[in-house]
């Protein structure tokens, strides 16, 4: 296998809704799921890093290490951010895994508006309340997307940005009317790559 296949990897969040009241969330990595519930942001998954305890301890009982780079961030191996990930197959013997972490909630849809699922050049820019406060303001969750991804890339996001903004029974129901934000309608998709 070539050099770029062993060292290329990605995040990953899914979610599934069953029976229209059960959500099921996994996740590997750094992407996101937030439901907004009454108008509150509700974390559903946790991100996979070498500062989690729990993750660091598993990289070094498989052999691998955490070093810091001169930003001060953890790396396992010194390469990778992330103790979870599909692909980086070279890291595989260190500890990096491809298993998710999986959350069910029961949806109340009189007081659950929508679910999101974020990319991290979203998520380290705009906090998981901020996501739910610009959605809350738009009238689809199309506008909606675009208004979190161009306030990220305003912000200075750095990563890919990508959202997707599901729909749920209070969709529209907890809007803010003192929440400020601009945004133009310049872009076309709900993801950008800065």
């Amino acid at each position: 296998m070539s050099t770029t296949v062993m060292t290329s990897g990605t995040t990953a969040t899914v979610a599934l809704l069953r029976d229209g009241i059960e959500l099921v969330v996994a996740s590997v990595g750094d992407s996101r799921a937030i439901l907004c519930r009454k108008g509150k942001s509700i974390k559903l998954t946790i991100d996979h890093t070498p500062e989690r305890k729990d993750e660091k301890e598993r990289i070094k009982k498989c052999g691998g290490f955490v070093a810091w780079n001169s930003l001060g961030q953890p790396h396992v191996n010194g390469r990778l951010a992330m103790t979870r990930s599909l692909g980086d197959l070279d890291l595989k013997s260190s500890g990096v895994i491809a298993e998710p972490e999986t959350k069910r909630i029961k949806l109340h849809h009189a007081h659950d508006s929508f679910l999101v699922l974020t990319t991290d050049g979203i998520n380290f820019i705009v906090n998981s309340q901020e996501i739910c406060d610009f959605v809350n303001q738009c009238h689809d969750p199309t506008e909606a997307a675009h208004a979190v991804t161009e306030q990220a890339m305003l912000f200075g996001a750095e990563d890919n940005s990508t959202i997707i903004v599901v729909p749920f029974g209070a969709w529209g129901k907890y809007k803010n009317s003192e929440i400020n934000f601009s945004f133009s309608r310049g872009f076309a998709s709900s993801g950008r790559w800065a």
